[in-house]
Protein backbone atom coordinates (compact mmCIF):
# COMPACT_ATOMS: atom_id res chain seq x y z
CA UNK A 1 0.00 0.00 0.00
CA UNK A 2 1.26 3.47 -0.89
CA UNK A 3 0.37 6.03 1.78
CA UNK A 4 0.53 9.75 1.12
CA UNK A 5 1.59 11.93 4.06
CA UNK A 6 -0.69 14.86 4.82
CA UNK A 7 -0.74 17.75 7.24
CA UNK A 8 -2.86 17.46 10.35
CA UNK A 9 -5.07 20.28 11.59
CA UNK A 10 -2.72 20.73 14.58
CA UNK A 11 0.28 21.13 12.26
CA UNK A 12 -1.68 23.60 10.16
CA UNK A 13 -2.43 25.69 13.25
CA UNK A 14 1.26 25.61 14.31
CA UNK A 15 2.32 26.74 10.84
CA UNK A 16 -0.38 29.42 10.78
CA UNK A 17 0.81 30.81 14.11
CA UNK A 18 4.46 30.87 13.01
CA UNK A 19 3.65 32.50 9.67
CA UNK A 20 1.48 35.11 11.36
CA UNK A 21 4.29 35.90 13.79
CA UNK A 22 6.72 36.31 10.87
CA UNK A 23 4.29 38.68 9.12
CA UNK A 24 3.90 40.79 12.27
CA UNK A 25 7.69 40.95 12.65
CA UNK A 26 7.97 42.04 9.00
CA UNK A 27 5.31 44.70 9.58
CA UNK A 28 2.99 43.45 6.84
CA UNK A 29 -0.66 42.41 6.66
CA UNK A 30 -1.12 39.23 4.65
CA UNK A 31 -3.44 36.31 4.09
CA UNK A 32 -2.05 32.87 4.94
CA UNK A 33 -3.64 29.74 3.46
CA UNK A 34 -2.66 26.21 4.47
CA UNK A 35 -3.81 23.17 2.51
CA UNK A 36 -3.37 19.41 2.86
CA UNK A 37 -1.83 17.06 0.31
CA UNK A 38 -5.04 17.08 -1.75
CA UNK A 39 -5.16 20.89 -1.80
CA UNK A 40 -8.10 21.07 0.63
CA UNK A 41 -8.06 24.08 2.95
CA UNK A 42 -6.98 23.35 6.53
CA UNK A 43 -6.47 26.89 7.80
CA UNK A 44 -6.86 30.43 6.54
CA UNK A 45 -6.08 33.75 8.20
CA UNK A 46 -6.59 37.18 6.69
CA UNK A 47 -4.78 39.58 8.94
CA UNK A 48 -6.30 42.96 9.74
CA UNK A 49 -5.41 45.27 6.88
CA UNK A 50 -4.84 42.55 4.27
CA UNK A 51 -6.70 43.26 1.04
CA UNK A 52 -9.64 41.02 0.15
CA UNK A 53 -8.04 39.76 -3.09
CA UNK A 54 -5.17 38.24 -1.08
CA UNK A 55 -7.51 35.45 0.02
CA UNK A 56 -7.75 34.13 -3.53
CA UNK A 57 -4.05 34.60 -4.28
CA UNK A 58 -2.85 32.90 -1.08
CA UNK A 59 -5.25 30.01 -1.66
CA UNK A 60 -4.12 29.58 -5.28
CA UNK A 61 -0.44 29.73 -4.30
CA UNK A 62 -1.01 26.99 -1.69
CA UNK A 63 -3.03 24.70 -3.97
CA UNK A 64 -0.58 25.11 -6.87
CA UNK A 65 2.34 24.29 -4.60
CA UNK A 66 0.59 21.27 -3.08
CA UNK A 67 -0.51 19.87 -6.42
CA UNK A 68 2.97 20.04 -7.94
CA UNK A 69 5.10 19.62 -4.82
CA UNK A 70 7.07 22.69 -5.88
CA UNK A 71 7.36 26.18 -4.50
CA UNK A 72 5.82 28.94 -6.56
CA UNK A 73 9.18 30.73 -6.45
CA UNK A 74 10.59 27.84 -8.52
CA UNK A 75 7.62 28.06 -10.87
CA UNK A 76 8.12 31.81 -11.22
CA UNK A 77 11.67 31.14 -12.43
CA UNK A 78 10.59 28.30 -14.74
CA UNK A 79 7.89 30.36 -16.44
CA UNK A 80 9.71 33.72 -16.55
CA UNK A 81 8.61 35.44 -19.75
CA UNK A 82 6.16 32.65 -20.65
CA UNK A 83 2.52 32.04 -19.88
CA UNK A 84 1.99 29.23 -17.34
CA UNK A 85 -0.79 26.65 -17.77
CA UNK A 86 -4.29 27.86 -16.87
CA UNK A 87 -4.97 27.89 -13.15
CA UNK A 88 -1.31 27.67 -12.15
CA UNK A 89 -0.13 30.40 -9.78
CA UNK A 90 3.52 31.32 -10.29
CA UNK A 91 3.86 34.28 -7.93
CA UNK A 92 6.31 33.51 -5.08
CA UNK A 93 4.72 32.78 -1.71
CA UNK A 94 3.56 29.18 -2.13
CA UNK A 95 5.76 26.60 -0.40
CA UNK A 96 5.20 22.84 -0.21
CA UNK A 97 5.41 20.92 3.06
CA UNK A 98 7.51 17.85 2.36
CA UNK A 99 7.50 14.66 4.43
CA UNK A 100 9.60 11.67 3.51
CA UNK A 101 10.18 13.21 0.08
CA UNK A 102 6.45 13.56 -0.62
CA UNK A 103 4.23 16.62 -0.54
CA UNK A 104 2.04 16.66 2.57
CA UNK A 105 0.47 20.03 1.89
CA UNK A 106 1.48 23.64 1.32
CA UNK A 107 1.40 27.17 2.67
CA UNK A 108 0.43 30.13 0.51
CA UNK A 109 0.93 33.75 1.51
CA UNK A 110 -0.18 36.94 -0.25
CA UNK A 111 -0.19 40.61 0.62
CA UNK A 112 3.44 41.68 0.81
CA UNK A 113 6.21 41.66 -1.77
CA UNK A 114 6.80 38.26 -3.41
CA UNK A 115 10.05 37.78 -1.48
CA UNK A 116 8.41 38.61 1.87
CA UNK A 117 5.42 36.37 1.09
CA UNK A 118 7.85 33.50 0.46
CA UNK A 119 9.78 34.20 3.68
CA UNK A 120 6.56 34.20 5.72
CA UNK A 121 5.51 30.86 4.20
CA UNK A 122 8.97 29.43 4.96
CA UNK A 123 8.53 30.45 8.63
CA UNK A 124 5.42 28.29 8.77
CA UNK A 125 7.27 25.35 7.23
CA UNK A 126 10.10 25.73 9.76
CA UNK A 127 7.64 25.54 12.65
CA UNK A 128 6.46 22.06 11.66
CA UNK A 129 9.63 20.62 10.12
Amino acid sequence: MNLIPTLSSDEAEQALTASTKAAVQAGVAVTIAIVDAAGAMLALRRMDGAKAYTIDLASRKATTSASLGLGTLVLDTMYKGRTPPAGMMTLPGGVPVLSEGKCAGAIGVSGASPEVDDTIAQAGIAAIA
